[in-house]
């Protein structure tokens, strides 16, 4: 998982609006879809802890934040704010720090 800083989004939409454009996005490749339970790895009516986090910390997502299945190999979050991106980096990465709560209960 990284993320890539820049400008990502503005395009022409069929219905001609603009997408969302957003400031930084993370990757998460094919091999950790297992572990954050992405993909044929999510549970039938469940958000993935990572999606509920986003949407607990930065808000619906559409405008904070944007969720994009790139064919099947990828996922892209795509996030207004490169601190956000950062955030769930600190949160979600292999090697990120556990949070709080799990670490209080070792």
């Amino acid at each position: 998982m990284w993320m890539e800083s820049g400008r990502f989004g503005g395009d022409m939409l069929e219905n001609g609006f603009l997408s969302g454009v957003f400031e930084a996005r993370v990757i998460i490749p094919e091999s950790e879809f297992e572990r954050l339970g992405l993909g044929d790895h999510e549970h039938p009516s469940s958000l993935p802890a990572c999606f509920r986090w986003c949407h607990m910390t930065l808000g619906l997502g559409g405008t904070s934040w944007s969720v994009t299945l790139r064919d099947d190999t990828a996922v892209l979050i795509c996030f207004a704010k490169a601190e956000d991106g950062l955030a769930f980096l600190a949160r979600w990465a292999v090697d990120a720090a556990p949070a709080r709560h799990e670490a209080l209960a070792a």
